[in-house]
């Protein structure tokens, strides 16, 4: 498949997940989408708050929604999901024709 995305080359299980979780992306607030954006770098909740201006609880509560809104992912699964998503990460590329950029 030379053409095709990330999501395309997922077993199908972890595809229809991510892919649900990818169709609710809509639903998230400015705040949530800034905050899956940053969890792809691995920071630790504390120095993601310290980056943002905000506390180390309203972090958590962000995730927490997140995770809820996208269908109870697990914080991988929620990076997967800004991987694969272009506007969290615009500099991704790969998408494939199956899956339009958003």
């Amino acid at each position: 498949m030379p053409n095709s995305c990330g999501l395309c080359r997922l077993p199908d299980s972890l595809r229809e997940i991510l892919g649900t979780a990818l169709s609710r992306l809509p639903t998230l607030t400015d705040r949530e989408r800034q905050i899956l954006g940053r969890l792809v770098s691995s920071e630790e909740y504390g120095e993601l708050a310290r980056s943002l201006g905000i506390s180390e609880r309203t972090v958590k509560f962000h995730v927490a929604n997140l995770r809820n809104k996208l269908g109870g992912l697990s914080r991988l699964q929620l990076c997967q999901v800004a991987l694969l998503d272009l506007t969290c990460l615009p500099d991704t590329a790969g998408i494939c024709a199956a899956h339009p950029a958003r």
